[in-house]
């Protein structure tokens, strides 16, 4: 972990720490909504989806990106 990383988590957690309990919850589920919207930017179907609006792939391309490289 970097200096920079354990700042930001020491910053984090000391700013948790002076809310009030009913804001505790809004924290939590915006940290949720981060932590989805990279797990959808990491989904193979989605990073094959948008060539829709560019250029095309081969069927082999888009298994490729989907499965990984076939090894025979």
């Amino acid at each position: 972990m970097s200096k920079t990383q354990v700042v930001y988590k020491k910053r984090i957690i000391e700013t948790l720490e002076e809310l009030p309990e009913s804001k505790l919850k809004e924290v939590l589920d915006f940290i949720e909504f981060l932590r989805n919207k990279r797990k959808r930017n990491e989904d193979p179907i989605l990073r094959v989806s948008g060539c829709l609006s560019g250029d095309s792939l081969s069927a082999k391309e888009i298994e490729e990106d989907l499965y990984g490289e076939f090894q025979k």
